[in-house]
């Protein structure tokens, strides 16, 4: 972690967040290095699944909306496209992974000076109404994990059927 934390417990939050976004864009570049572009891309035959690249792809709206612009309060630039984060098209995980590299960083910037006071404050969510930082960031490291299992069991189908 390259930022100093003023809080301990939002410096913990952080940290399991960014372990599984770290572990999803790396089952990312595993997969397609066993099968370039065809692997990002594929989805196992079940309603509503998704490629592990789309599932990345979504981590990282989710985790900006969530840490920049509900919890530090960051203003944001541009409507988020919900729907648009799984339809990506990207040959590779070079866009993803460089949008990784560049988002950790802002988000530790912004994160790091809160104290642990600002956790019980409550917060506008743009789909789930008022919540506390607290709730806000548990879900978040929550959906990061969640779509990291998802990851992984699709790279692991992938190669399952690729044999």
């Amino acid at each position: 972690m390259s930022a100093s934390f003023a809080s301990r417990e939002l410096a913990d939050v952080w940290r399991l967040i960014a372990s599984s976004v770290d572990r999803l864009v790396e089952v990312a570049r595993d997969l397609e290095a066993d099968g370039g572009a065809d692997a990002l891309h594929w989805r196992p035959r079940a309603p509503e699944a998704n490629s592990v690249l789309a599932l990345a792809h979504h981590t990282l709206e989710n985790l900006e909306d969530n840490t920049l612009y509900t919890v530090a309060k960051v203003d944001r630039p541009t409507p988020r496209e919900r729907e648009a984060e799984f339809a990506t098209d990207d040959p590779s995980t070079d866009r993803l992974v460089a949008r990784w590299t560049a988002l950790r960083p802002r988000i530790e910037e912004a994160l790091a000076p809160l104290d642990a006071t600002i956790l019980a404050e409550a917060r506008q969510h743009p789909r789930r109404g008022e919540q506390s930082v607290l709730t806000v960031l548990v879900v978040t490291a929550r959906h990061a994990a969640e779509h990291l299992a998802h990851a992984e069991l699709t790279r692991d189908l992938h190669r399952a059927q690729a044999r």
